[in-house]
């Protein structure tokens, strides 16, 4: 497959994504403010500075600095794994995450949401930590198409975790549904 074509079928997965968030969540990701927002960061402490804001509009949560940990570290991931992988695809497929993650956090409400969260936001985190050795050796097509897989399928989670979350559904069947493997052990 010659790097046009790679190029063309990783735009399609990218399309598919942004179609399947919009599905699942009744949100039009590029029309939603907060992507707005974070179109224009272009740093780590930018990202999570709006993740901040939108963490703090919801007070209540008990682990607020554990939360704005797990956020910094996923946007640092992302952030090395773009740059690194050069995903010069013509899209931006992790301003999407981050408008996803700012999205899901303006979504909950519900104080029984935020121990599923610190959950969810672990799992996140670890799935991309894996993704680390990548920044560490030459970039590839193959590196390349495994990255932008994975950052699909992020974004497929952060959308079910917000249907949920809008949904209602109690905190406890958030990782159930979206992460199964999570509560197995």
């Amino acid at each position: 497959m010659s790097d046009h074509s790679g190029s063309a079928h990783l735009r399609v997965l990218y399309e598919a994504s942004l179609q399947e968030y919009e599905k699942q969540t009744d949100i039009t990701l590029a029309n939603h403010p907060l992507a707005g927002q974070l179109q224009h960061c272009d740093s780590v402490e930018s990202v999570t500075a709006i993740l901040r804001e939108e963490l703090r509009a919801h007070s209540e949560f008990r682990d607020g600095d554990r939360i704005i940990k797990l956020l910094n570290s996923i946007v640092s991931v992302l952030c090395t794994l773009s740059a690194t992988v050069n995903l010069d695809l013509s899209f931006s497929l992790e301003k999407e995450i981050y408008a996803g993650l700012a999205i899901l956090l303006d979504t909950i409400e519900d104080v029984s949401a935020r121990d599923p969260l610190v959950d969810l936001l672990e799992s996140i985190e670890s799935i991309l930590k894996h993704l680390d050795i990548y920044t560490k050796i030459s970039p590839t097509r193959a590196m390349t198409d495994i990255v932008v897989k994975t950052f699909v399928e992020l974004l497929s989670i952060l959308a079910l975790a917000t249907k949920f979350t809008k949904q209602g559904q109690p905190g406890e069947f958030l990782l159930d549904d979206v992460l199964p493997w999570t509560r197995l052990g």
